[in-house]
């Protein structure tokens, strides 16, 4: 099942659109881009490839805005959806819990994160990186 060469090239214009307004910060206009791109989609949007990015560049926009409880909404349908070794994913789903102070969640999201990338996962914000090292023991053997 592939999308039709018209709808592609409109998914992929208003995801560069998007990407440039997160470049240039301007989340709102990013979010208004991918949700547009998302909207097109067919139904049942779950099975495109599309949906993945586009719910995650959401969330993401959300999480720059300091929206946390919409940024972790879109995450958890990225995780939800079957991307439970994404780090990405891991590490906003963790970033998004540790912010809204679930600890629990924060912990085994951040950890996971952690596990499959190291240390350089945290690179954007060392501050949670910091947390997680501050909760657990992350000694290498």
């Amino acid at each position: 099942m592939e999308l039709s060469d018209e709808l592609y090239d409109r998914i992929e214009e208003l995801s560069e659109t998007g990407n440039e307004a997160m470049e240039s910060e301007d989340y709102a206009k990013a979010i208004s881009c991918f949700q547009e791109a998302l909207d097109i989609l067919p139904e049942p949007k779950e099975d495109w490839e599309a949906y993945l990015w586009l719910v995650g560049s959401i969330g993401d926009a959300h999480f720059m805005m300091g929206n946390y409880g919409k940024s972790l909404e879109f995450f958890r349908k990225c995780y939800n959806i079957g991307e439970t070794d994404n780090p990405f994913i891991l590490l906003r789903l963790g970033e998004n819990y540790l912010e809204m102070e679930d600890e629990t969640n924060a912990t085994e999201f951040l950890l996971h994160a952690y596990m499959l990338e190291g240390e350089k996962i945290f690179k954007e914000d060392w501050k949670y990186f910091q947390w997680l090292s501050g909760h657990v023991n992350l000694k290498q053997k």
